[in-house]
C-alpha cells in the first residue's frame, strides 16, 4: 500500500457514563501533521469543556507522508457537530471502543502504522 492509498480521515467512538456525566471520545485522526493539529483544535472547540486528554499512540504511517494520532478526550459534552471539526471523511468506528489496558490497542495500532486502516 502506498501513501496515496491511505485515506485522510477522522474515526471516532463515544462511550458514556451517567454518574458523573462523562463521555469518553476515542479518536483516530489520519492526515498531515499540520492538519492533525487543526482538527484537534476543532475537537477541543466543539467538545469543550475537556476534562482530560489521553494520547494512546501517535506517529508516522509507514511509506506515507501522513501521520496519525490515537487519543481519548473525556468531556461532559455528549454530542459533536462533526461538520465543524473536519470536512473530509468522518465516521463512527467500533474498533475505537475503550480498552482495559494500553496493550489492548497494540493490534489496532499495528494496522494503523502499516496503513491498513
Amino acid at each position: 500500500m502506498t501513501g496515496n492509498d491511505i485515506e485522510r480521515q477522522v474515526l471516532w467512538y463515544r462511550a458514556s457514563k451517567s454518574v458523573p456525566e462523562r463521555h469518553h471520545w476515542n479518536f483516530l485522526v489520519i492526515n498531515e501533521q499540520r492538519e492533525i493539529r487543526g482538527i484537534k483544535q476543532n475537537l477541543y472547540d466543539v467538545l469543550n469543556p475537556i476534562i482530560e486528554e489521553r494520547i494512546i499512540d501517535q506517529g508516522p504511517i509507514e511509506n506515507s507522508s501522513l501521520s496519525y494520532i490515537l487519543f481519548c478526550l473525556v468531556t461532559s459534552t455528549p454530542i459533536a457537530d462533526f461538520s465543524k471539526i473536519y470536512q473530509g471523511k468522518v465516521r463512527k468506528d467500533r474498533r475505537l471502543q475503550p480498552r482495559m489496558t494500553l496493550d489492548g490497542w497494540n493490534d489496532f495500532i499495528e494496522k494503523i502504522h502499516h496503513g491498513e486502516i
